[in-house]
């Protein structure tokens, strides 16, 4: 009898103690990461000497990317967060297809000839300012290891500054019209969403750490073009949507006090 009354006692303090909340309350975090950008394909409000818009991939370098949150547990599972997030790279090219008027943009200020046409990649950079309102799960709130997903919603401010020389010019390439520069230098504000998955490791009581995935995309953002040569080429202003997929690794501090242990069971 009595290690029958012992056996419970134990079975109670085991379910006790994995039961416990989570600590509900706020916490901050922060993130470092990388990110790829998929290509972000713009098309032109004005039509090309084909008659179509231009229709070209501007395509951005991985580089990293950063995030800051501030987030409150409202119960084991469900926590919210406020997130601002930070992406850049440089330009790696601007081109479109071969049924283009005009292929894409290269570096600019190279003098060329018909004997030598070609030229390198543009200047310049895209940078992308998140600010998110965020719904997280977790599956497992009180595991040493505690996968999640969630969701955001909230706005992209996107940051244009390219300068590129056109790869080619329809007609003759003649000393008047070699040189057109095509400068984009323009920000932008749209809607966007982000899917979110990752991992957290409990370090301590008060500590996590995240390995989070996010998609991020939305609605397009618009960007003027001007070209440094009066009567050349003017594609108008480029639409498009920027999506970009994010690794990171954070640290996530928990505000609120772990909760005490529950008191030990009454002697049997």
């Amino acid at each position: 009898m009595k290690l029958k009354l012992l056996a419970g006692a134990a079975m109670a303090a085991v379910f006790a103690a994995s039961g416990a909340a989570a600590q509900e309350g706020w916490y901050g975090a922060v993130d470092l990461g990388y990110h790829w950008p998929d290509e972000f394909e713009m098309t032109s409000s004005n039509n090309a000497a084909n008659g179509a818009p231009y229709v070209w991939d501007f395509s951005q370098e991985e580089d990293w990317a950063g995030f800051a949150r501030l987030g409150y547990q409202l119960n084991d599972h469900w926590r919210v967060e406020l997130e601002l997030g930070y992406r850049g790279g440089d330009i790696e090219t601007v081109r479109g297809g071969s049924n283009q008027a005009v292929v894409g943009l290269c570096t600019p200020g190279v003098t060329r000839t018909t004997a030598a046409p070609v030229c390198g990649s543009p200047d310049g950079d895209v940078t992308s300012w998140t600010v998110m309102g965020n719904v997280l799960y977790d599956f497992a709130p009180n595991s040493v290891i505690n996968p999640y997903l969630g969701a955001g919603l909230g706005i992209n401010h996107v940051s244009v500054d390219v300068t590129g020389q056109f790869s080619n010019v329809p007609g003759v390439v003649t000393a008047a019209n070699a040189q057109q520069n095509l400068v984009v230098d323009d920000d932008d504000t749209a809607f966007a969403y982000q899917l979110i998955a990752g991992l957290a490791w409990r370090a301590t009581d008060q500590l996590r750490v995240d390995l989070t995935y996010r998609y991020l995309a939305g609605s397009d953002v618009d960007f003027t073009t001007v070209n440094t040569l009066a009567g050349g080429l003017q594609p108008g202003v480029f639409s498009g949507e920027y999506r970009d997929q994010t690794v990171s690794l954070g640290l996530r501090y928990i505000f609120a006090a772990p909760e005490p242990p529950p008191p030990p069971p009454p002697p049997p």
